[in-house]
């Protein structure tokens, strides 16, 4: 709900329209996943126009101070990250917090940008916008490099939902946005590397749980977190530049083990 309103304040600014792109889990569960798949704990943007940050923070500020409080801030290396924290009005009301976070570096899209419409409405707000973002396959792209490079479980489950959702998925246009972000970083990942990362994690216990938390309702019961990690591995991981591992892998899942043959 506050997260809702939040990309309606922003996108109803014609400033912040024009150089900020909505991008993230965030992004995948409020414009493509309907209903969402799960919680969202932050919103990621990214400054598509080069230069100072300070006029995007100042609108920023301009549209979300007034109603969530003056934010505390930290400036890390090729982003900004604005903490907002509230208390919301509830019989039994609990501090909370909004993490907003500004890619300033990656000033480009491989594909075309678009444009989703999004509304929402309730008792204490109501509002639409369209929302600018990357397409689907180009956030995609930015969430395969995230499951290398970070040791969270929701962007395994993220890549397994949209794929579920999304049979007609380009998986070509996906693997080809992961290459180009990797180039902006002047790395380069090869299918058996990203393999040998992914079983090191699918064995790591704080991996597997951090989804839990995060499931709607709906699919907690449903998760399987083997069938996430098979669809992951054979429809996307596969498709990575690259021979893949020559050794076999065991992985555990609770009372269920899998035997992965990778040559």
């Amino acid at each position: 709900m506050i997260l809702s309103r939040i990309l309606i304040e922003l996108y109803s600014d014609s400033f912040l329209k024009d150089h900020i792109i909505f991008r993230g889990g965030t992004a995948l569960h409020k414009l493509f996943i309907i209903p969402p798949g799960r919680y969202s704990e932050d919103i990621d943007l990214v400054q598509i126009k080069p230069g100072p940050i300070g006029p995007c923070l100042k609108a920023i500020r301009q549209r979300l101070d007034p109603w969530l409080g003056e934010p505390s801030w930290k400036i890390k290396s090729g982003r900004v990250v604005l903490f907002y924290r509230f208390s919301p009005e509830s019989p039994t009301p609990r501090p909370m917090r909004i993490k907003i976070e500004i890619n300033t570096r990656e000033h480009f899209n491989h594909f075309d940008l678009i444009d989703v419409e999004y509304s929402f409405e309730n008792s204490w707000f109501s509002g639409k916008e369209s929302i600018r973002t990357f397409c689907l396959e180009e956030l995609l792209g930015t969430k395969l490099r995230a499951l290398y490079q970070r040791k969270k479980g929701r962007d395994l489950f993220d890549l397994f939902i949209v794929r579920d959702r999304f049979p007609n998925l380009n998986l070509e246009k996906v693997i080809e946005a992961f290459v180009k972000y990797l180039a902006y970083e002047k790395k380069t990942i090869s299918r058996a590397e990203f393999e040998a990362n992914l079983f090191e994690k699918f064995n790591d216990p704080a991996f597997k749980a951090d989804i839990t938390p995060l499931l709607s309702e709906e699919l907690l019961p449903k998760h399987d977190f083997a069938k996430s990690a098979h669809m992951v591995l054979t429809h996307f991981i596969s498709q990575i530049p690259g021979e893949p591992g020559k050794v076999d892998r065991v992985v555990r899942f609770g009372s269920i083990v899998l035997h992965f043959v990778l040559a």
